[in-house]
């Protein structure tokens, strides 16, 4: 059978053991050390902008085919820039509260959409008559 240690001095041993341990280990092993030798990863304006549109077309596709069974390719198509159609979405069985619901994030998402797509070209017809492009 296994020696009983009461709660209190399991608490006391950890706690002991998180404040004395780093003073222990080797300065390389520190979170310091560590965060000062990490190197951010360089991202273009570009780069930033697509991550969340990115993120408007996968919740866009997914509301559209929870709710109507089919994507941006048959609602809008000129937001879905040529690409392929989704494969294995199919539309779920939902009451129709639920499918309510569904169809107005789907159109809100799609509204997004349009407004980033405008939003991207104003930036992008700015930038060029200021010379940045």
């Amino acid at each position: 059978m296994a020696p009983y240690i009461s709660r209190m001095r399991a608490t006391i041993v950890v706690l002991h053991t998180t404040l004395i341990l780093p003073l222990l280990l080797p300065e390389g092993y520190s979170s310091s050390m560590l965060t000062a030798s990490a190197k951010a990863p360089k991202f273009s304006d570009a780069d930033l902008l697509e991550f969340p549109l990115n993120l408007e077309y996968l919740e866009a596709e997914f509301f559209l085919f929870g709710a109507l069974g089919y994507g941006l390719d048959k609602v809008a198509p000129s937001l879905t820039g040529g690409g392929p159609p989704p494969i294995g979405a199919k539309q779920v069985q939902l009451d129709p509260l639920a499918k309510d619901v569904f169809l107005q994030f789907a159109l809100q998402e799609v509204g997004h959409l349009r407004f980033c797509s405008i939003s991207i070209f104003c930036v992008i017809i700015i930038n060029f008559w200021q010379g940045k492009l």
